[in-house]
């Protein structure tokens, strides 16, 4: 008896325990990895069946270039703004979802030649539209 009375007195030492704590939180804290904020952004990658069909017809590329002074051009050909409408009437009748519009506007343009342009896209249900600013 006196044997077991002897194991139950015996105490951890306290030091030696903190120590090992220590030990482990430097470790994880210097294998720490940071964070990769890219591998949270959703990414909407073309599906399998659109790659296997070669024989489908890229989409139109529509340019419209939004000058200042009100002045317009498609594909490069100047018109006013009333062509452009007409203009996007006819492409929108014929193949508004097949249709992409890149709107180019001159760093000089005025919000409101956009926004013109914008309206006749959406009077033409043109609904696929890039806009960016030329250089």
């Amino acid at each position: 008896m006196a044997h077991k009375k002897s194991i139950d007195k015996i105490e951890t030492p306290l030091s030696a325990l903190i120590d090992v704590v220590f030990l482990l939180l430097m470790y994880f804290i210097s294998s720490q990895q940071p964070e990769i904020p890219e591998a949270h952004v959703a990414i909407n990658l073309p599906s399998p069946s659109a790659i296997s069909n070669p024989q489908q017809a890229p989409p139109q590329l529509l340019e419209i270039h939004v000058l200042p002074n009100f002045q317009y051009s498609i594909q490069n050909t100047p018109m006013s703004l009333d062509a452009v409408g007409t203009y996007l009437q006819r492409v929108g009748a014929l193949n508004s979802k097949d249709t992409t519009v890149i709107i180019k506007v001159a760093p000089d343009a005025t919000e409101g030649n956009l926004v013109s342009v914008l309206d006749r896209c959406n009077k033409a249900n043109l609904s696929q539209l890039n806009v960016m600013m030329m250089q």
